[in-house]
């Protein structure tokens, strides 16, 4: 698994939650909108991954090579499952939660100026991917030799759920959990990085894209 150590474990899991805290919190750095500071930020997150632990590009390499065709059709079906998932959550949400609405179009404002073809090269190259690869296949990895594989991906989870209270918006919080329980159950039951990337990119698309919750 490529343990690393207590201090390398804490750096990283601080340093990404206070990046992905100013991230979703909308401030603005060096003149980047939203969909380039979220791109940038994985990137550096995973520079810094492979820097620390020279394990993690052999495992992705690896997962890359076996399983391919497996990995493809339970990444599709995942994204599919957890969709359906959201539809329903959606319509409850508009009946039992006032102010949902509102708290779902300032999720979905974060389109507004930007071309659609721009986010989806940014879902689908950068942030789909690099998500999986950091939240999942870095730091669930090591939390779960630290903790144990359980507590390792709720623990995980939960954290991937609270940086997102930088937004302000306790909708976007609650998808997050749900979105960072599911991905983490499926890496934790099955182990495969390709298809977490493959169900949470197809499930970006989905939701900012193709059908959106509006």
């Amino acid at each position: 698994m490529g343990a690393l150590s207590d201090n390398k474990i804490y750096l990283a899991t601080a340093v990404s939650a206070v990046l992905f805290f100013l991230v979703f919190s909308g401030k603005s750095f060096l003149s980047l909108d939203f969909w380039s500071l979220f791109s940038v930020t994985i990137l550096v997150l995973l520079t810094a991954g492979l820097k620390l632990d020279p394990l993690f590009g052999l495992l992705v390499y690896g997962d890359f090579k076996e399983r391919v065709w497996t990995a493809v059709g339970l990444g599709l079906g995942s994204a599919a499952m957890l969709y359906v998932i959201f539809l329903a959550g959606n319509h409850l949400v508009h009946n039992f939660w006032p102010g949902s609405s509102e708290l779902l179009r300032s999720v979905y404002a974060l389109k507004y100026g930007t071309s659609q073809w721009r986010i989806g090269i940014f879902l689908v190259l950068i942030i789909g991917p690099g998500e999986e690869l950091w939240w999942r296949g870095f730091l669930q990895r090591h939390w779960a030799v630290k903790l144990g594989r359980w507590p390792g991906m709720l623990a995980v989870a939960a954290l991937y759920a609270a940086v997102h209270l930088g937004s302000g918006n306790l909708l976007l919080v609650v998808a997050a959990l749900v979105g960072g329980c599911w991905w983490g159950f499926q890496y934790l039951k099955f182990n495969s990085l390709l298809s977490n990337i493959i169900s949470h990119t197809v499930w970006d698309l989905l939701v900012f894209l193709v059908f959106p919750f509006y």
